[in-house]
C-alpha cells in the first residue's frame, strides 16, 4: 500500500498504516468501516453507490446481508468522525443512491502530486472538441480554421 496520507479537518487517514487519527491520536475504527472510509476518500466528492461499496468490500459472490453491512459500516464511520447524518460535515447521504465524502482534503506522500496535477489539468470544451476531432482523424492540420466573411 502506498505511503499516502489524507488530511481533513483535524483528522489524518494513513493508507500505509491503515489508520485513522484525530489530532495525532489514533481513532478506533474496525477494518471494514476503515476500508469503506478509505474508498470514499479515494473517490472524494464523487457519488459512491451502494452497489460500488458492496463490490469493493465484499465482491460479487458473497452471501451476507450487504445492506445491513453497509449501514453498520457507515454508522461506525460517522461515530468515529463524530459526524451528524442530519447535518453532515464529512459523509453526505444521497438518499436511495449512496454516499459522498465532502470535506476539503490535503493529500501527502505518494499520489499527492498526481492528485494536484489532476486538479490543475483543465481543458476548455472547445479544446476538448478539437482534440477529439484530431484523434478521430477528422481535422486537417494543414487547413486553417474557417473564418466568416462577415467579420
Amino acid at each position: 500500500m502506498p505511503e499516502k496520507k489524507v488530511r481533513f479537518a483535524e483528522f489524518e487517514l494513513d493508507f500505509g498504516r491503515f489508520q485513522l487519527s484525530r489530532g495525532g491520536t489514533p481513532v478506533r475504527l474496525e477494518g471494514l468501516p476503515l476500508q469503506l472510509l478509505m474508498y470514499l476518500v479515494e473517490h472524494h466528492r464523487q457519488l459512491v453507490t451502494r452497489d460500488q461499496i458492496a463490490t469493493e468490500l465484499w465482491g460479487k459472490d458473497v452471501f451476507v446481508d450487504i445492506e445491513q453491512g453497509i449501514n453498520t459500516a457507515i454508522r461506525k464511520i460517522r461515530r468515529a468522525l463524530e459526524d451528524d447524518s442530519a447535518q453532515p460535515q464529512y459523509l453526505q447521504t444521497v438518499v436511495g443512491r449512496g454516499y459522498r465524502f465532502v470535506p476539503e482534503i490535503r493529500v501527502e506522500g505518494e499520489g499527492a502530486a498526481n492528485a494536484e496535477d489532476a486538479q490543475a489539468f483543465k481543458v476548455s470544451a472547445e479544446e476538448f472538441g478539437r482534440a477529439l476531432l484530431a484523434a478521430a482523424g477528422l481535422d486537417d492540420p494543414k487547413t486553417p480554421p474557417k473564418v466568416s466573411k462577415n467579420s
